[in-house]
């Protein structure tokens, strides 16, 4: 005959080898549910630095320069004037002014400046010398000046302003300007603003 529990005891399961030894405790069914919580919060935890770490190796692959904007060319356009400097009025007055925003010295006379407008090419400025210049409408040029003509070297950060003829640029057009050299002919800069 069986003996009887005293009330409030656990039971007790047989231990696994068979034999009596320590008695085992079985758990119910709310106990386990803290730990696949735990499970779970950890298991995304994971995940997340993981993907937070192949996310930075790709990105350390990707070039340096990807990341920059894309740098200027040597020689740009900083200003188009279109008035008048006697009056303010608006005359089409096409003073265009360049800026040798590299860090290389020019032979100035060796360059030669192209303007296109919208494309189409409207004026060739055969060298950018002041001394040698010779202003002429056949050309499309008046004057030419700044620190950047008035030697035989155009130096880095020197402006020139260059006064074409009068309506040759016009305010909203697109404005591109080559400056070649003339010993090889090749476009060392290229830049293009709106007017």
């Amino acid at each position: 005959m069986r003996r009887a529990r005293p009330l409030g005891t656990a039971r007790r399961a047989p231990h696994p080898s068979g034999s009596r030894g320590t008695p085992m405790r079985q758990t119910a069914g709310s106990e386990g549910a803290l730990s696949d919580t735990h499970g779970v919060f950890v298991m995304v935890a994971v995940t997340i630095i993981l993907a937070a770490l192949i996310l930075l190796m790709l990105l350390a692959m990707l070039p340096p320069w990807s990341w920059e904007e894309p740098a200027q060319p040597p020689i740009i356009i900083t200003g188009i004037t279109h008035t008048s400097q006697a009056t303010g009025l608006l005359t089409y007055a096409s003073r265009v002014t360049l800026k040798n925003n590299g860090s290389t010295v020019y032979e100035n006379d060796c360059l030669r400046a192209v303007f296109y407008v919208n494309g189409q090419r409207v004026c060739i400025v055969q060298t950018l010398n002041g001394y040698l210049l010779i202003p002429s409408h056949h050309y499309g040029v008046k004057t030419l000046g700044g620190e950047g003509c008035r030697t035989p070297y155009w130096n880095p950060g020197e402006e020139m302003v260059l006064d074409l003829s009068d309506n040759t640029l016009y305010p909203g057009a697109q404005v591109t300007v080559e400056i070649m050299d003339k010993r090889n002919g090749k476009v060392i800069s290229k830049h293009t603003v709106q007017a």
